[in-house]
């Protein structure tokens, strides 16, 4: 028995060590709550594997993908829960415990000029999600944050309200937030595929090319209660290096990148969640505006950088960086769940439909991992719907969107 037993665990082994060089550690996301450590720590994170034992197309990679992550985050609505106006000042802030789990295949097709890379990557997949949505954890606190329910408005408070006491009566079966109706609990499934164009050589500390990735994500309603929607990104970036400064190992001693990404996209739904309104919002893809703010239909943005790398002191990948920025977007349609038009909204609230932002993010990164650093905006157009009047805008910084 014991003889047996040590032949199948030297199969093992040996099976193990043969496949082994097929597998990838994946790791997809980081996000952080402002409140704790200033927004400098991790607060949520998704990891995975990927398996590349498979070559379905001569040449070009074929991947398998099972990522799991959460985390604890905050989350902030920015549309009132009865009428879905959008709301200056008196927003509601809660936070979010969420676990999600990922479903990923992608497959390569022709070579791209930049060698080891493909030239497209087509891919599909499947994501599902748990949330629960939790008072703030600074509720009761005197939080300069522009809020005051109506039971403490003429007292001058400041405090953040509980969930219940913001939802009300409408709470259940809410239309704004369908996602935060009832328990503030949902289970929700997405599908998503797309293609991207790869001409990008990126090397970190300088980049040369192009590339081009257009997503289609939708979550059916018989499959969701709470979700219901659909959403097409078309995203574009363009990079060239200005100047590059090298030592005798190759290491980065200064360079000068400029890069330039344009993102259109356009999401509808009977059912959009917030999760779903998050990554499209205008204010969330023009820097310095709020994550969530200007949720509407349609957006369109274009983000310039002037990158400049600092040293690689030690290791290849670790590096200070500067990057100065000039933002500008637009959007257009009804905010979500609504019929609110972006136009309507312009007239009655005076809140413009083009924004556009500068600023510095002043960053150390961490290999094509993290850029952990500190962002100054200004805020050229547009209204800061959080902190009405305030221009300039400060907040940690986790990693570069494109």
């Amino acid at each position: 028995m014991k003889k047996a037993l040590t032949v199948v665990i030297v199969i093992l082994l040996a099976v193990c060590s043969v496949f082994a060089g097929d597998f990838k550690f994946l790791f997809t996301e980081l996000d952080q709550h402002p409140e704790i450590l200033a927004g400098f720590l991790p607060t949520l994170t998704a990891v995975g594997v990927g398996y590349e034992g498979l070559e379905l197309v001569e040449g070009n990679l074929t991947q398998i993908q099972a990522t799991i992550g959460g985390g604890y985050t905050q989350r902030v609505l920015f549309q009132d829960p009865v009428t879905g106006k959008p709301l200056i000042a008196d927003q509601m802030i809660y936070d979010d415990i969420q676990i999600r789990w990922n479903f990923k295949v992608l497959q390569g097709f022709g070579d791209s000029p930049v060698e080891g890379l493909d030239l497209v990557t087509a891919y599909i997949g499947y994501e599902g999600r748990y949330e629960i949505g939790v008072n703030s954890m600074v509720l009761g606190a005197e939080r300069m944050r522009g809020y005051a329910s109506a039971a403490t408005k003429e007292q001058g408070a400041t405090a953040i309200p509980s969930l219940d006491a913001w939802f009300g009566g409408s709470k259940a079966g809410n239309s704004i937030y369908p996602d935060l109706a009832d328990d503030y609990r949902a289970f929700m499934t997405n599908f998503y595929l797309g293609a991207r164009l790869n001409l990008m050589d990126d090397r970190m500390v300088s980049n040369e090319g192009f590339l081009a990735e257009l997503k289609f994500q939708f979550a059916p309603g018989f499959v969701n209660q709470k979700a219901s929607y659909y959403s097409i990104t078309l995203n574009a970036v363009a990079g060239t290096t200005l100047l590059e400064i090298s030592d005798k190992k190759g290491l980065n001693l200064f360079s000068v990148v400029l890069i330039d990404r344009a993102n259109v996209n356009w999401t509808d739904g009977s059912k959009v969640p917030v999760y779903a309104s998050r990554p499209v919002s205008l204010g969330r893809k023009v820097r310095g505006f709020d994550t969530d703010s200007y949720d509407t239909n349609f957006t369109v943005v274009n983000n310039l950088d002037i990158r400049l790398a600092g040293p690689e002191f030690l290791l290849d990948g670790i590096f200070p960086r500067l990057n100065i920025f000039f933002d500008m977007g637009y959007h257009a349609g009804n905010y979500f769940n609504t019929s609110h038009s972006a136009s309507s909204m312009a007239e009655e609230l005076g809140l413009k439909q083009f924004l556009c932002s500068t600023g510095v993010q002043l960053e150390m990164c961490f290999f094509d991992f993290i850029d952990l650093g500190f962002q100054i905006s200004y805020l050229i157009s547009g209204d800061n719907m959080r902190k009405p009047g305030q221009r300039f805008i400060t907040g940690a910084t986790f990693f570069l969107d494109f």
